[in-house]
């Protein structure tokens, strides 16, 4: 098993719901692709600021309540079901990470 080297946070309004749901999806697309080295997790809007990451993901709705340090580094998403948008979005946004 390699080093956990990134992490990616789903937030969500309360972390249990859709955030959960995106997590699952980014896990699936991680393991198709072979990255066990990047580690997923949830957490609620208020709690962002406990919960570093590489990688945030989130709805349009809520990435208005982000920080400012850590919008550079967000995915918005509109739906955390479609696992194609997830990819489509979660792929470039590593690329870029690690260059």
């Amino acid at each position: 098993m390699e080093e956990i080297i990134m992490k990616i946070v789903a937030v969500c309004g309360l972390s249990v719901g859709s955030s959960v749901i995106a997590k699952m999806n980014i896990e699936s697309i991680l393991s198709e692709e072979k990255r066990d080295d990047i580690d997923v997790d949830t957490v609620d809007l208020g709690s962002i600021t406990s919960a570093p990451a590489d990688i945030y993901v989130t709805t349009r709705e809520l990435f208005e309540g982000f920080p400012d340090e850590d919008r550079d580094k967000t995915i918005v998403l509109t739906n955390f079901v479609d696992k194609n948008d997830i990819k489509a979005h979660l792929d470039p946004k590593l690329q870029e990470l690690e260059k």
